[in-house]
């Protein structure tokens, strides 16, 4: 059956930005279009703009969210106050610290030691978006010209070919249209104005907006601990005592707890939630608050927590009720350096931030297994009746298997991307699963792959969507 129209127009977009090119999309009312584009310079170029002019960012995963903010150079209650600002779709300048392990990615948004930043998702582009961790963005326009307020003058504007997703009819009809409302936070995390926008015009003005932002801050400075949180930190835990004794967790199992601060992107609710996540070897657990409420007074306020449906097996599923009974009973908590401890009644589970209990592997010298491949920037396939393929880096040389063949190459690196080169496979006859794993494997060993470790696990990822998810090997 045919896709409507609008999905055809999405599904369009998505190719052209991996192919590193740049489109105009469609934003709410009454904020006007804007071009976006995984490479910095497409969206000067469309713009008329010299190549290496800063651009914003957008950032609307979690992964890039936390990876933005935590090279922010800001105090705790400033980045609740930031979140606040993205949910309101408020764009931010704010300062960046001069740190060498800051991911390239950022660098088109960086001048004069502060980031431009925003959060363009929009529910009707929610595939566009979802499709891509960030995209660097401005408003529609050509240098000179004002920014398109419908899809019609985005035509007007633009060079004919330029893809241009028209979703007028989804937006609310409003009396006029402009830019976001862009504020700058300075070091000490107090908003001023530095760009007028709809934002601050639908608030009543700049100062109402700011005092809007400035009372948030103030609300959430009096309920965040004035010294340690586990904010922003991943936690597994290292010894459980209950009733005076030590309780052993089943065997290859460990609790693990994350805490984020996230932007809350629906109508409803609080601009700003507080989330923990937790596992302990079966489903993913999770529970959202008020930005300031879940860690408030010492205690972890947790009403209830939803999660995934995988049946687990007696032990594991009794674990799992013993481990939720524990986080909805109020535990008091306390964050002495890296080491988180909960503690109900006469139960105490201690934990160590993640990048300490499990530092993350280096990138060279392992051999990497070859877990599933990557679709669409997130979906998964495992190939069970190949044998195994592997990859291995060291210090500028590739290597790996495909499952069937040998492969060899080069391949140069930033803090988060990949490059190969010269990648060169032998010839031998490949089973049909085989020789679609090749394939995958190949397809992704191209220039500009981005690169994560999150302590045993690499995943790499192309601009096209497809990657590799990879296990280090004892």
């Amino acid at each position: 059956m045919d896709l409507p129209e609008f999905d055809r127009a999405q599904l369009r977009a998505v190719e052209v930005l991996r192919a590193g090119e740049a489109v105009v999309v469609t934003s709410p009312s009454p904020l006007t279009y804007a071009v976006v584009a995984r490479d910095a310079r497409a969206v000067n170029l469309l713009k008329g703009r010299p190549v290496d002019h800063p651009v914003g960012i957008s950032v609307h995963t979690s992964a890039a969210h936390d990876q933005l903010f935590r090279y922010l150079d800001l105090p705790t209650s400033a980045l609740a106050m930031v979140d606040f600002a993205l949910a309101e779709r408020i764009a931010v300048l704010a300062p960046i610290l001069p740190d060498p392990t800051m991911p390239e990615w950022l660098a088109p948004a960086v001048q004069d030691g502060c980031v431009l930043f925003f959060d363009g998702s929009w529910g009707p582009l929610v595939y566009l978006w979802d499709s891509h961790p960030f995209l660097y963005g401005g408003s529609a326009n050509q240098t000179g010209q004002a920014p398109a307020a419908s899809a019609a003058e985005a035509r007007a504007q633009f060079p004919a070919g330029t893809v241009i997703i028209d979703a007028d009819d989804r937006r609310t009809p409003t009396a006029g249209y402009g830019a976001r409302t862009v504020i700058r936070v300075d070091l000490d995390g107090r908003p001023t104005l530095h760009r007028a926008g709809m934002q601050d015009r639908a608030a009543g003005g700049p100062d109402t907006l700011l005092d809007r932002l400035r009372e948030f801050r103030s609300a959430i400075a009096v309920l965040d601990p004035p010294t340690g949180t586990p904010l922003g930190k991943t936690y597994l835990s290292t010894a459980i005592v209950e009733g005076g004794e030590p309780r052993q967790l089943l065997p290859n199992t460990r609790i693990r707890l994350e805490f984020a601060r996230t932007p809350n992107k629906n109508a409803d609710g609080p601009r700003v939630y507080d989330v923990v996540r937790a596992d302990v070897g079966c489903n993913s657990l999770g529970a959202a608050s008020a930005a300031g409420e879940l860690l408030a007074d010492g205690t972890l306020w947790i009403p209830g927590l939803g999660g995934t449906q995988v049946g687990c097996r007696p032990p594991l599923r009794n674990q799992e009720e013993w481990l939720k009974t524990f986080l909805t009973s109020k535990p008091n908590w306390h964050v002495n350096g890296d080491e988180l401890t909960l503690t109900s009644a006469s139960t105490t589970i201690t934990l160590l931030d993640r990048q300490i209990a499990e530092p993350d592997v280096p990138l060279d010298g392992i051999r990497w297994s070859v877990v599933t491949t990557i679709t669409n920037a997130d979906l998964r396939q495992g190939f069970h009746r190949a044998d195994e393929a592997w990859i291995r880096f060291d210090d500028g040389r590739l290597t790996g298997w495909t499952g069937c063949n040998e492969f060899s190459g080069t391949v140069t690196r930033t803090n988060t991307e990949l490059a190969f080169s010269d990648v060169a496979v032998t010839g031998h006859s490949c089973t049909a699963e085989a020789a679609r794993l090749q394939a995958a494997i190949l397809a992704t060993l191209g220039p500009a792959v981005s690169y994560t470790i999150d302590h045993n696990r690499l995943t790499l990822l192309a601009p096209s969507g497809i990657g590799l998810d990879l296990k280090a090997m004892s």
